[in-house]
């Protein structure tokens, strides 16, 4: 979920459907069974993780593709890169902590199973999510950034190797294609793979974003309808996300959609793009990877006031789904479409603090 930062070209375009995504993703984790709740594009959100790799492929890419190629530049690479992951990371791990001590100081119980002591060890090493537990941990959309922090360094590693252009892209074909066979033949989740063979998810989708960079640049500004183009695009995720999710094989599918649209809306020319380029739409997309990282949080505070303030009125307001994740029963659709809007509001200003705060003194801190 990375920006080209101090690059002379913006894709503000791309930007903008990263902040739409991300809170997507955000909605997607909120159980409250309203009529955001059912709708396809938000029970399907999990996918976007995917265009987050395709897009971090593509935009790294275009940044640094060409400069890494002595150690020194590799290592001011891995530690940009570290620095744009790890500060948030572990201000929202230590924000479940805190909550966690509350709990035990509560009942008794706690830092066990997915909030293990060992647990935050790994969380703070970034290797969470490389095979290490049985399950996700602590901030669980964090998985992802446990998987592309190393990818970043496979990127550069691939970087360094390749002599010129057309190596790496070799390389990046054969890692794409051999990442997604382990994914078929090894995984039992497939495209909906995390914590355990997700490194290769993320490897799959972030070097399908190079290899979309790659097309871009020998045919930028070539699509000849911008709009029609960006409508049709938009349509095909729409057609996706609403009616292949379910079928594991057609899942995988997912990536080469992704790079479709990262490549339609990297040429900025048509109206769909103007719309993302505004200054609210783009706000979501600077904040996007704050969205992304503390929605989780949020909705561990939220559960905890309900759970707090419930007894005081005699009504319960939260509930286990029949598939042990936890829901929130505000009473109706509506109400619940309602609480979704004020659980997105709170995520965005929450987000919008983080960013100021945490993100950008946190990235001036490890790269002075």
């Amino acid at each position: 979920m990375m920006s080209a930062g101090s690059s002379p070209h913006r894709f503000r375009a791309l930007d903008g459907w990263r902040g739409i995504c991300a809170l997507l993703v955000a909605l997607f984790h909120f159980g409250a069974p309203g009529h955001f709740y059912f709708l396809p594009l938000v029970r399907n959100a999990w996918l976007f993780v995917d265009f987050f790799f395709v897009l971090s492929g593509f935009v790294i890419a275009y940044a640094y593709g060409g400069k890494l190629r002595e150690a020194a530049s590799i290592k001011d690479f891995a530690l940009r890169r570290f620095a744009r992951l790890w500060p948030l990371h572990v201000a929202v791990l230590i924000g479940f902590v805190i909550l966690e001590c509350i709990r035990f100081s509560m009942t008794g119980a706690g830092f066990t199973g997915e909030r293990s002591l060992f647990a935050i060890v790994t969380n703070l090493a970034l290797v969470q999510s490389l095979g290490v537990h049985d399950g996700l941990t602590w901030n669980t959309p964090s998985w992802s950034i446990s998987t592309e922090f190393y990818t970043y360094l496979v990127f550069a590693g691939t970087c360094a190797v390749s002599g010129n252009r057309a190596v790496r892209v070799l390389i990046s074909i054969v890692l794409m294609l051999g990442s997604a066979g382990v994914l078929i033949f090894f995984s039992r989740y497939g495209m909906r793979e995390t914590f355990g063979w997700g490194f290769f998810r993320c490897i799959c989708g972030f070097f399908a974003g190079v290899l979309t960079y790659e097309l871009w640049t020998r045919s930028e500004r070539m699509i000849p309808d911008g709009s029609a183009m960006e409508i049709l695009s938009v349509a095909l995720v729409l057609a996706f996300l609403i009616f292949v999710p379910g079928d594991h094989a057609l899942e995988y599918l997912a990536v080469p959609v992704f790079a479709c649209v990262v490549f339609v809306f990297a040429q900025q020319r048509g109206v769909l793009s103007r719309m993302m380029e505004m200054r609210v739409v783009n706000a979501l997309g600077r904040w996007s990877y704050s969205i992304y990282m503390v929605h989780m949080l949020v909705l561990a505070l939220l559960f905890s006031a309900l759970d707090s303030i419930g007894p005081v009125f005699h009504q319960s307001w939260t509930a286990r789904a029949a598939d042990g994740s936890e829901i929130i029963l505000p009473g109706g659709p509506f109400a619940a479409d309602a609480f979704a809007l004020f659980y997105l509001a709170a995520v965005i200003a929450l987000s919008a603090l983080t960013f100021r705060f945490i993100e950008k003194p946190g990235q001036r801190l490890f790269t002075k």
